[in-house]
């Protein structure tokens, strides 16, 4: 069924529904715990996103929002809403770093395309929850640099829901649609969205529609959780632009909406549906979820005589976990039990045409199974002290083959364990501060992506290389302080890896690094200066170095990470201007950064810094909230990616991003 029947058949369905659950939750945290939780019982320091928030915010995507705090980057190139994110200094592996979950279900894939943000309607979303490195031990690999959980919004008590759309510059068009109905034993909701826009660049055209379902009922002593969703997305690439001082070329200044691939683009299918529980018994709480997802990918390149893929990947998981209070010694524990269960199917042809497809040059399959079982053990130790202990075992079984080449290097297998633990301490000083402290291990498993090698075989053929897990000793130290209309926290934190996985553009190879390190200082703090004023600032001080190898002849020791902003600095606020309207703003500035592809430090120039300022304006009138917004308000030319030559000086390609853009959005409640 195409998804735009689908969309029609389930927004017609959700009326019969209804639920006798709160319009608004309480304010909770699951990803903590995997378990729902106030904030103030958090083992770990949560930051909270609202739908209030999001309402509010002039950002227009998801990685646009979290960019704003403290500690997360985010880039951007090939001009989707897909951007690639990054916590606490990854660079070009931020998104293989960087945990990203869905209702508490891992969204990351294993090869190394983005997160599907643009599959989330923004108007689905209760609260996006964030753990700055933590979440290894109850998440699993991928959570070095942090998790984000995004939680979207449950069934009400009463039938309502409301209708939203938009227009903007490059004839971007937008709507979204919610629905839900409740009553006494079960509910519904349903959102869907969609995009299209001819975007800022030439050949960048976007088409995007999305729906996210949520059923629930009344079982047993707790309730059945039944979501799906799909989305698709056909986007046009419009490549870089290319700036050589040898030759006198400078496409960003000359030409920076300008494409040199016009027949370039990649199409984007998928799905998920996930059937879960909560039960309460007099010992604790039980939960589990079933989940499937699938994705199907096609791109084109017609540089080199042409390239085009098709990818399809499947995920099949089980998430059973329980949570058992209980006392010992006189104090009050919370033990979280539970098992991760996983298993991958990939499957990739590889030509240099559509037509061409059904005798590939390349057939790539792989298989990966993740069986993980993890404890999180949580003390109340006296009024104001809390005690956190949790470990992680997981094990991955690993196998690939290109099909086409019989070659015994095209194939292979691993199977490999990987460990996470976690201690952490928080120490209530007052009624209003608070500090911290936290030692981990956490780790990553290679990609597909990242393993095989389309040339790299010694007949310049296909080779699979497998890598060891990457890991990583970590600590932090933090400050919190909070009080009525003022909050405040300060972190600081280092990260000492071994074997970490990175392709190196000295040794043009996917391998895993000599030992590296990242350490740094991040400031998250607001006020309410009135009931009608509030200012909020985040500010990142990250540092991301080698700590000691030789590639390719160069000692790379001591050198900077590419694709790693020193500081990172974002003024927020927002006014109310009367009781019907509000105005809000954010000026976000990223520090210099090496260029990808100069692990040496040795090409003459860094990425520039640059500074943006966003701007709202929003008005309600009964049941319609209007609003007005320019992102990028003074038309800053600047870029989030650009790659560094390692053949011509002062030569480097990069990825404009999108200059001044207006929109107008009128969405109406009922």
């Amino acid at each position: 069924m195409k998804l735009n029947r689908l969309l029609a058949a389930l927004l017609c369905a959700a009326t019969p529904f209804a639920y006798a659950a709160t319009d608004s939750l309480d304010e909770v945290v699951v990803t903590a715990t995997r378990f729902s939780a106030a904030p103030e019982t958090s083992p770990v320091n949560v930051t909270v996103i609202t739908a209030a928030d999001i309402e509010k915010s002039a950002a227009k995507t998801l990685p646009a929002l979290l960019a704003q705090h403290a500690g997360i980057q985010v880039r951007s190139s090939d001009g989707t809403p897909d951007m690639a994110i990054d916590m606490r200094g990854f660079g070009m592996t931020g998104n293989q770093n960087t945990l990203v979950l869905l209702d508490g279900q891992p969204l990351n894939d294993i090869d190394l395309t983005s997160i599907r943000w643009s599959a989330i309607p923004l108007a689905s979303i209760e609260r996006i929850e964030i753990m700055n490195g933590s979440g290894a031990v109850l998440y699993g690999g991928g959570a070095t640099g942090g998790t984000i959980n995004i939680v979207t919004k449950r069934p009400g008590k009463k039938a309502g829901g409301n209708i939203d759309a938009g227009y903007g510059s490059y004839n971007s068009r937008e709507w979204q649609l919610a629905l839900a109905n409740a009553g006494d034993h079960a509910g519904m909701r349903v959102t869907a969205s969609g995009l299209d826009s001819d975007n800022y660049r030439a050949n960048n055209n976007i088409s995007q529609k999305n729906l996210e379902a949520d059923l629930r009922a009344d079982a047993g002593q707790g309730e059945a959780i039944l979501k799906f969703g799909a989305d698709t997305q056909n986007l046009r690439y419009p490549g870089t632009r290319t700036v050589d001082p040898t030759i006198g070329l400078n496409q960003l200044a000359t030409d920076p909406r300008g494409t040199a691939t016009p027949l370039d683009y990649g199409n984007r299918d998928g799905s998920h549906v996930s059937l879960g529980t909560t039960q309460q018994f007099d010992f604790g709480q039980l939960a589990g979820e079933l989940s499937y997802r699938n994705k199907n990918q096609q791109a084109y390149f017609a540089a080199f005589g042409g390239s085009y893929l098709d990818t399809g990947l499947n995920l099949l998981s089980f998430t059973p976990r329980m949570r058992v209070p209980y006392q010992l010694g006189g104090a009050d524990n919370e033990l979280v039990v539970g098992a991760d269960l996983a298993n991958w199917d990939y499957d990739s042809r590889r030509s240099s045409s559509p037509a061409t497809v059904g005798t590939p040059a390349v057939h790539l399959i792989a298989k990966q199974s993740d069986r993980a079982l993890y404890v999180q053990d949580t003390a109340q130790l006296g009024t104001n002290t809390k005690l956190t202990l949790g470990a992680r075992s997981q094990h991955v079984n690993y196998q690939a083959r290109d099909t086409v080449n019989p070659a015994a290097y095209a194939a292979a297998s691993q199977g490999r364990t990987a460990n996470a633990y976690e201690v952490g301490l928080r120490q209530g000083l007052d009624q209003d501060w608070a500090v911290y402290g936290r030692l981990g291990r956490s780790f990553r498993i290679a990609t597909v992506d990242e393993i095989f090698a389309q040339y790299g075989g010694p007949l310049f053929d296909s080779m699979i290389t497998l890598l060891e897990p990457q890991t990583s000793q970590d600590s932090e130290v933090g400050v919190d302080y909070k009080s009525t209309g003022s909050k405040v926290h300060v972190a600081l934190f280092q990260m000492n890896l071994n074997n970490e996985i990175h392709y190196n553009a000295i040794t043009f190879t996917n391998m895993n690094l000599s030992p590296t390190r990242r350490y740094g200082l991040e400031l998250e703090g607001s006020h309410d200066y009135s009931e009608a004023f509030e200012v909020s600032v985040s500010y990142s001080y990250t540092v991301a170095k080698f700590r000691e190898g030789v590639y390719g002849g160069i000692n790379v020791a001591g050198n900077n990470i590419p694709l790693v902003p020193r500081h990172r600095l974002t003024l927020a606020s927002s006014w109310k201007v009367s009781e019907q309207t509000t105005l809000s703003g954010n000026a976000d500035y990223v520090g210099k950064q090496y260029f990808d592809n100069d692990q040496a430090n040795t090409f003459n120039q860094q990425m520039p810094a640059y500074t943006t300022v966003d701007m709202k304006l929003a008005h309600r009138e009964g049941p319609w909230l209007l609003a007005a917004a320019v992102n990028n308000l003074f038309d800053r030319q600047y870029f989030t990616y650009g790659v560094a030559s390692n053949f011509t000086p002062g030569k480097y390609n990069a990825y404009p991003m999108q200059g001044r853009s207006v929109s107008v959005n009128a969405n109406y409640q009922f």
